[in-house]
């Protein structure tokens, strides 16, 4: 009797791990960071890619009888600790053709306390419906560090409770040096956008003020003899990058109007793109052949 049992357990498991490697051929999931090093409150994006080896189309969903979704995210800091997600993540159905790939984009940062500095390491949990079983990813790695503050400004009016302040900070990874800014809820301490403005040379320290519709202006050297004119909302919203050189015997600053109005001085307008199309058309013009008359 113990031997049938045993043998019944045995049958059991080798079923279970056959299940598990067919789901797992059926397919492949890669899991891939947007990138290796995250300013705090920077959106931490993850992106999950699944490939179809199955022969046939498939529809993965969430189960109704469990209500699991068909995609987790496991994450745990230096520590080994993990982390208890802040809010559900549901994810609506996917269908994948056969033989084709589709990669799903998810901000972690919405349901995990990935805004604080430390090193994470995650991976994802696919659930295939059905029998089809559940399978992890590979796991990557990624770090959140403060930078180096150089800026802040508050806004706003504190008897309407709407303070908020802008904070710059330089972020310097293996490779270059990184503008950020952050906009912050005085009230509540709650960070509402964070984003990089680009790239900065450090070796002259970004200038920044604000106008008189509290639009915040950064001035940044971004390149030798080229500097970036960016603007940011109350709002939050980037108005874009606008690029300069330096005038004969000046180099570009932010000039304070009585009006309130923020301007360059001392700078030339350049486009870089316009540049880069007339260097790609003279490029074009020397690859002719030259004409030979006879």
């Amino acid at each position: 009797m113990r031997f049938n049992l045993r043998l019944l357990s045995l049958i059991c498991l080798v079923t279970a791990i056959l299940n598990l490697n067919d789901a797992c051929a059926q397919v492949q999931a890669s899991l891939s960071m947007s990138k290796r090093e995250y300013i705090a409150h920077e959106p931490v994006v993850a992106t999950v890619t699944l490939t179809n080896n199955s022969g046939r189309d498939l529809l993965i969903h969430t189960e109704e009888q469990t209500n699991l979704n068909w995609l987790d995210f496991e994450i745990k800091n230096s520590q080994g600790t993990a982390l208890s997600p802040l809010a559900a993540m549901n994810f609506g159905a996917v269908k994948i053709p056969a033989g084709r790939s589709i990669a799903k984009s998810v901000d972690l940062t919405g349901a995990f306390r990935v805004t604080e500095p430390g090193r994470f390491r995650c991976k994802a949990v696919i659930r295939l419906p059905g029998k089809g079983g559940n399978f992890v990813t590979n796991t990557t790695y990624f770090s959140v560090t403060l930078g180096r503050q150089v800026y802040s400004q508050r806004i706003g009016n504190p008897e309407l409770g709407n303070v908020r302040e802008y904070r710059l900070s330089i972020h310097n990874s293996t490779r270059k040096a990184s503008l950020y800014v952050h906009l912050v809820d005085i009230r509540t301490g709650r960070n509402l956008q964070a984003f990089r403005m680009g790239d900065v040379i450090t070796s002259k320290s970004p200038k920044a003020t604000v106008d008189r519709e509290n639009n915040l202006h950064v001035l940044s050297l971004v390149a030798p003899n080229l500097y970036a004119h960016g603007t940011v909302t109350p709002a939050g919203t980037y108005l874009g990058t606008k690029y300069y050189k330096p005038a004969a015997g000046r180099k570009p600053a932010l000039a304070t109007f009585n009006n309130g109005e923020v301007m360059i001085s001392g700078g030339i307008s350049y486009d870089p793109k316009a540049e880069a199309q007339s260097r790609a058309r003279l490029r074009k013009l020397s690859e002719r052949p030259r004409m030979t008359f006879r």
